[in-house]
């Protein structure tokens, strides 16, 4: 139960941490903040460079792909065609990085009308559906992060034509306790059988701070208790700075030992 525990950090600044990483006895979790890094031309010698790097100090690797502006349920076909192409360049990354999964946001607008709204879900479904070509192909799973919605309906919906393994959940504590109307277990215990890697981080509930754990609001055993009891393989990354990654790494291991501790009693 939450084995895998990893730490996130830009690709551009990967290498000149991996060592620090390796020192807290983490994974990291690679964020391609910028389609530059693997689109339009995928960059196969950094990229195989830097799993080399990563498999030599012993770091465990997760991916998470590009996102800003990119949005496959756009009414722009051109860029629901650069999305599609990024984020299946992201996958192939994942593949040389040996990471089980893409984490990656659905681009979904909460100022959409409901009418528009139910168009870019369908848009964005045709979309979802060639994307997961790709990720049965590279072995990869692709995880939906949670971040603007306001309450699972729109996973419900997307989740509900989509049945196949090879789609999961990211649940992001900090987003769902800043952007959200229900509480963050909420999300826990209506997607057990779907989250399979939570990103937490902190924040006063009303910005995403990405603060340490326990400096702010969010109540992580309410979320991580039911998915340790439901028992899936669930992974975890800290999203939280630098200067805060010691404490929130003692954090969540005497959280999970605790949670650990009360399911075998």
């Amino acid at each position: 139960m939450f084995e895998s525990r990893y730490i996130y950090c830009d690709s551009v600044r990967v290498p000149s941490v991996l060592t620090q990483i390796a020192d807290l006895g983490l994974g990291v979790e690679i964020l391609f903040e910028s389609t530059e890094d693997i689109w339009p031309q995928l960059r196969w010698e950094n990229l195989l460079e830097l799993a080399d790097l990563a498999a030599e100090t012993g770091v465990p690797v997760s991916v998470h792909g590009p996102f800003d502006g990119l949005n496959l349920g756009s009414r722009d076909s051109h860029i629901r065609s650069y999305t599609l192409e990024a984020l299946a360049a992201s996958l192939e990354a994942a593949r040389a990085f040996h990471s089980p999964h893409v984490v990656f946001h659905t681009g979904f607008l909460l100022q959409y009308p409901p009418k528009n709204a139910a168009r870019w879900l369908d848009q964005f479904s045709r979309g979802l559906d060639d994307l997961l070509i790709y990720a049965r192909e590279t072995d990869v799973r692709l995880l939906m992060e949670n971040t603007y919605e306001p309450d699972p309906s729109l996973f419900e919906e997307i989740f509900e034509r989509f049945a196949t393994p090879s789609l999961g959940m990211c649940l992001d504590t900090g987003h769902a306790a800043c952007f959200g109307r229900v509480e963050p277990e909420t999300w826990a215990r209506r997607f057990l059988d779907r989250i399979c890697h939570v990103h937490c981080s902190d924040n006063d509930g009303r910005d995403d701070l990405h603060l340490g754990l326990g400096q702010g609001i969010v109540n992580f055993r309410s979320i991580l208790e039911p998915l340790g009891r439901f028992g899936n393989d669930v992974s975890v990354t800290l999203e939280v700075s630098a200067e805060d990654a010691v404490a929130s790494r003692d954090y969540l291991n005497e959280l999970i030992q605790a949670i650990t501790a009360q399911d075998v009693s």
